[in-house]
């Protein structure tokens, strides 16, 4: 027995129905994945924040940050969210729940801009993420364009008291598209490890650069570090959109949170 002669029919009905079972599933994971898409920032918050520390996936912090339960408690114990007016950098203290600002990239060059959903759409912020214990410091976020896809991270910076310089402390990568062997090294521990003690001087407008011949002068040692091979494009852009955080987007917020 034919129960649908017209094949279009058929197909139409076919279609509607995994139009509405996507939908339906789509509508009952959406809590899931937003809550797994918080979790993987505060994993690779924390993973900036003990870089030069945990040196291998066995470390026990490492693997602790496997587990929700236990990233979560870590993250409370080691991080203070601190939110700033993106106009002129002043703090915020009265902007609602952390968790529900929205973070939404700026498809023109790979930046975030952040806001809170429903509220006035030109006021936006910066968040910055205060590291409690005795080390201290903060992590910046970052992103930007690569060879082929938006490159998104963090950077754990730390003050040096009384040179007005901050040390690179450790640095995450949680979203990007490069070439695996190539632009996709950025995920490789060593090549990430190039970053850690290099110096930032926002009043020099100095920041750690890939060059693919540093030079031999002393003073600049700290500042230079090694292309990533066969990436120059990444290399660059991960140069260009450090410098644009840093010294722009966080340079007022920096100056101020450093006293």
């Amino acid at each position: 027995m034919q129960v649908v002669k017209n094949p279009f029919v058929f197909i139409g009905i076919i279609a509607l129905s995994a139009a509405l079972l996507l939908s339906l599933f789509s509508e009952f994971t959406r809590d899931v994945v937003k809550n797994n898409k918080e979790l993987d920032k505060k994993k690779n918050i924390l993973l900036a924040r003990y870089f030069a520390e945990a040196k291998n996936p066995d470390d026990p912090v490492i693997v602790k940050l496997s587990d929700p339960e236990e990233l979560q408690k870590i993250y409370d114990s080691e991080i203070e969210e601190l939110l700033f007016l993106e106009q002129d950098g002043s703090l915020v203290t009265d902007a609602g729940d952390f968790s529900k600002l929205v973070w939404k990239e700026n498809k023109k060059d790979g930046s975030m801009f952040y806001f809170f959903k429903g509220s006035n759409s030109d006021k936006r912020y910066l968040p910055l993420f205060k590291v409690k214990s005795e080390q201290g410091g903060f992590v910046v976020p970052i992103s930007g364009k690569g060879l082929w896809s938006t490159i998104k991270g963090f950077i754990y910076i730390v003050p040096e008291e009384g040179s007005g310089k901050f040390s690179v402390n450790g640095i995450s990568f949680y979203e990007h598209g490069e070439t695996p062997g190539l632009g996709g090294e950025i995920d490789v521990y060593d090549v990430k490890a190039r970053y850690l003690n290099k110096k930032i001087d926002i009043d020099t407008n100095k920041i750690p650069r890939m060059l693919k011949a540093p030079s031999s002068a002393e003073e600049e040692k700290e500042y230079e570090l090694d292309y990533i091979s066969g990436a120059t494009i990444t290399s660059d852009g991960l140069n260009d959109f450090i410098e644009s955080h840093i010294l722009e987007r966080y340079k007022t917020i920096l100056l101020e949170v450093s006293k």
